[in-house]
């Protein structure tokens, strides 16, 4: 019985020595309270999140603002979103604006029509 017990705890804590349910160590970037799930630890892994504001002038799509900053697009990978486009850059910036968000491939050419910043998709290194 005794057996059986540790085995079952084993399981839940995933044989190591961090809990699943762990903080990932307070290495992820959540995305905040409107977007559940994304950026959080998830198994002791981050999910991916949004990036930095990135400008019109400098990218054309996500897999291109990802890579400058250090890291690759996820398609779809924020709640089922690539990128929250906004009008301009301190909209972008500014926590309590959310975007609107957009679905696309990581290599297609972002959306602009009147906007002028996005927030892409990215892995958390």
């Amino acid at each position: 019985m005794r057996g059986r017990v540790m085995l079952s705890l084993c399981l839940l804590a995933a044989c190591s020595d961090r809990p699943v349910e762990s903080n990932c160590d307070g290495m992820c970037q959540p995305a905040g309270p409107k977007y559940p799930g994304v950026g959080e630890c998830q198994e002791g892994v981050c999910t991916p999140t949004y990036a930095e504001c990135s400008d019109q002038s400098d990218i054309s799509t996500c897999a291109e603002a990802c890579e400058e900053q250090g890291t690759s697009c996820v398609a779809n990978g924020c709640g089922g979103y690539t990128y929250r486009i906004y009008a301009n850059f301190e909209w972008c910036e500014d926590p309590a604006r959310s975007g609107f968000e957009v679905e696309r491939e990581c290599d297609e050419p972002i959306d602009w029509q009147f906007n002028s910043a996005v927030k892409c998709c990215c892995e958390q290194e």
